[in-house]
């Protein structure tokens, strides 16, 4: 079945106490739209943007059109890209945003409520932990952290600063998407017995050949906690930071977060104690600029019994068309039970028996926290000091299993991760690989 691609639990979720996920209860305020219309001038949320490249300006053009928020602050070391965005909010929304070249500026800035962060992966977390250092809520592009120390630390920064988090994965106010977590939830396939997750692989490529840097670029900046190398003309580009190691994990978590969130949505395998990894995958170039992985292929075996197989769309076509058929799609998520399975990607869904999605839920049956509207929920969860319907917790366990899925297969065997305690159990020597270095003086956690 085909499909058009469109893109109340209260408290926050706490950090790791005593070395475990748990909850923790937000403040109780007065939701502003309790005390003024959501458009009224002085009550609206302040937004600023760091990042407006290509899906930061797409995310721009969406948090535009938002009752109850303004765009007043924009910042990129590219400056066209930083012009150009502030005339969007000019023609939109009729004001001048400050434009800024530092997010550091931006963040000192106390008319600003919150931010959108869309940087290259490597800046996500940095970022992140300053923006809510500085008491600002923050919706933040997946995937999270450039290593998982610095997931660690985001969780804990949310907790301690009691800010609002909102994971980039927009397929959550896809409607199709939550109606088919609900049926898995509900126990229509049958008690959960294994996942399949996949996604792009990924591009190959890229030119090393350096160039000069580009007028209006603050290169230093750009690069930032990377290791500096040489500018050259892909890896100032979108595809560059992406696909290039100093900057990604490549697709195996810039994309792979879509479809393992929604695993993470309709399971909780991974929090019930440790489970392990095991996989193999292949660079396609590497020895050039782009060189993460772009095959993968990751079996995971949870505390509970639950399986998951974690793929590349290469590995996983020929699986997937077994039961998808012609509806198969490069990215997706399937549920599997004693009593069928249920089909989920970001243009098409299935079910082995189609007419559960034609179901109305039953009373008294587990529902998930959904908004359709994907950025006014962050801008409302803002104003009311809600938890977000991507919390940071969800995007800490999803995010997880990139992390240890790449380890599983550079090392050639298992990786048994504990979720409890946040460590590796074995080969326990790769915990000292759960952090990177960090260039210069961006070292934050």
């Amino acid at each position: 079945m085909k499909r058009k691609h469109s893109l109340s639990r209260r408290g926050f979720f706490g950090g790791l106490l005593r070395g475990a996920l748990v909850a923790a209860v937000a403040p109780n305020f007065i939701p502003m739209r309790v005390l003024a219309g959501d458009d009224t001038p002085s009550k609206k949320i302040q937004l600023g943007h760091i990042g407006v490249g290509g899906e930061g300006t797409y995310l721009l053009n969406n948090f535009v059109g938002v009752n109850g928020a303004a765009s007043v602050a924009i910042c990129d070391p590219f400056r066209e890209r930083r012009e150009n965005a502030g005339k969007i909010v000019k023609d939109r929304q009729g004001l001048e945003p400050k434009l800024y070249n530092d997010f550091r500026d931006l963040l000192a800035d106390k008319s600003v409520d919150a931010v959108v962060v869309a940087t290259p992966d490597h800046w996500h977390v940095p970022i992140g932990l300053a923006a809510v250092r500085a008491g600002k809520d923050i919706y933040l592009e997946k995937p999270l952290g450039h290593s998982l120390d610095q997931n660690k630390a985001m969780l804990e920064a949310c907790r301690k600063h009691q800010r609002i988090f909102q994971y980039g994965t927009q397929q959550r106010s896809e409607e199709i998407l939550k109606r088919g977590v609900e049926l898995v939830l509900n126990g229509y396939i049958g008690d959960l017995q294994r996942v399949e997750v996949w996604a792009p692989g990924g591009d190959a490529g890229g030119s090393l050949d350096p160039i000069p840097v580009p007028d209006g670029l603050d290169y230093d900046l750009y690069i930032g906690p990377a290791p500096m190398r040489p500018c050259t003309k892909d890896r100032i580009t979108s595809r560059g930071s992406w696909f290039c190691s100093d900057y990604a994990l490549g697709f195996i978590a810039g994309w792979g977060a879509h479809p393992l969130d929604i695993a993470i949505w309709g399971m909780d395998s991974d929090k019930r104690g440790p489970f392990s990894l095991a996989g193999t995958g292949s660079i396609a170039t590497p020895d050039a600029l782009f060189n993460t992985y772009t095959k993968w292929d990751v079996e995971i075996k949870f505390h509970d019994g639950v399986t998951m197989h974690f793929m590349s769309a290469q590995v996983a076509q020929p699986i997937a068309q077994k039961y998808r058929g012609d509806n198969w799609e490069d990215n997706g998520t399937t549920f599997f039970g004693p009593k069928g399975w249920i089909s989920m990607g970001r243009s098409t869904y299935a079910a082995s028996n189609p007419d559960w999605f034609k179901l109305n839920p039953r009373a008294g049956s587990k529902r998930v926290l959904y908004r359709s509207k994907y950025y006014k929920a962050f801008v409302d969860s803002v104003r009311e000091r809600t938890e977000s319907v991507a919390p940071i917790q969800d995007a800490v366990r999803s995010d997880a299993i990139s992390h240890l899925s790449l380890m599983a297969i550079k090392t050639g065997g298992e990786v048994v991760w504990d979720p409890h305690h946040y460590k590796i159990k074995s080969p326990k020597e790769l915990n000292d690989q759960m952090h990177i270095p960090i260039r210069g003086d961006w070292k934050q956690s």
